[in-house]
């Protein structure tokens, strides 16, 4: 199967869980087509936006840092991320992401249930 870039899901989702701004998305599949997988979607998280804190429960999430900077709050923890960092956030653990750079911090994204 292929999927092309021009029948992908655009979306901007506001004030993503609770954090600051619009994050954009590019939603590579649905979950009908990986049932295990929830989210495959390049993010992109403007300077200044934030994703809020969240728990992720009975999942896994992966954020690919693919440019920009930012800090990543993981677990409580503050930790600057940038270009080729990759945050995960397991069962019954939270995070959130803020773009402290001047460029937009682009990531791609997703969840691993189960």
């Amino acid at each position: 199967m292929i999927v092309k870039e021009k029948d992908m899901e655009i979306q901007v989702r506001s004030e993503l869980k609770g954090g600051r701004g619009d994050i954009h998305f590019l939603n590579c599949l649905d979950k009908q087509i990986i049932p295990n997988c929830r989210l495959l979607s390049y993010m992109t998280v403007p300077p200044g936006c934030s994703i809020g804190e969240h728990e992720h429960v009975k999942e896994t999430e992966c954020y690919v840092i693919r440019s920009g900077k930012g800090t990543a709050i993981d677990n409580g923890k503050e930790i600057e991320i940038q270009a080729g960092d990759v945050v995960i956030t397991g069962d019954g653990e939270h995070h959130s992401v803020i773009n402290t750079g001047d460029e937009a911090l682009e990531i791609l994204a997703f969840i691993i249930m189960g």
